[in-house]
C-alpha cells in the first residue's frame, strides 16, 4: 500500500502529524484539507496519477521555511517531504507521481 496516495491521506484530515526539525523538535501540526489538481486519479500508461497537496495547519507561535521536513504520523510512518509556506500557519505538501 501506498502510505502517501490520495486515499490514504484523505483518511487523515482532522489529525495531528508530527513535524520534526532539524534540531528534532516536534511540532504539532494539523492535516486540515487535501487539495485534488489536474490529473488526480487517472491512469497513463497504466500508472495512476497522484497529483495532490496536503494542507497543515502549524502553530500560531512558529513559522517555517520552505525546506524538507521529517513528517510523523502512526499511519503514515516517517516521511521527509518538502514544505511550502502558504499563509502565516498554513503550509502545503504536493505529492505529484507524474513529475
Amino acid at each position: 500500500m501506498n502510505v502517501l496516495s490520495c486515499q490514504h491521506v484523505k483518511a487523515l484530515i482532522d489529525q495531528t502529524i508530527t513535524l520534526i526539525d532539524g534540531t528534532d523538535t516536534e511540532y504539532a501540526m494539523t492535516l486540515i484539507r487535501i487539495d485534488e489538481h489536474e490529473g488526480n486519479g487517472e491512469t497513463i500508461d497504466d500508472q495512476l496519477v497522484e497529483n495532490f497537496s496536503l494542507v497543515l495547519k502549524g502553530p500560531e507561535d512558529t513559522r517555517f521555511p520552505q525546506g524538507n521536513y521529517l513528517l510523523s504520523h502512526p499511519d503514515l510512518g516517517e516521511q521527509i517531504l518538502h514544505m511550502l509556506p502558504a499563509a502565516e500557519d498554513t503550509y502545503t505538501i504536493t505529492i505529484n507521481t507524474r513529475a
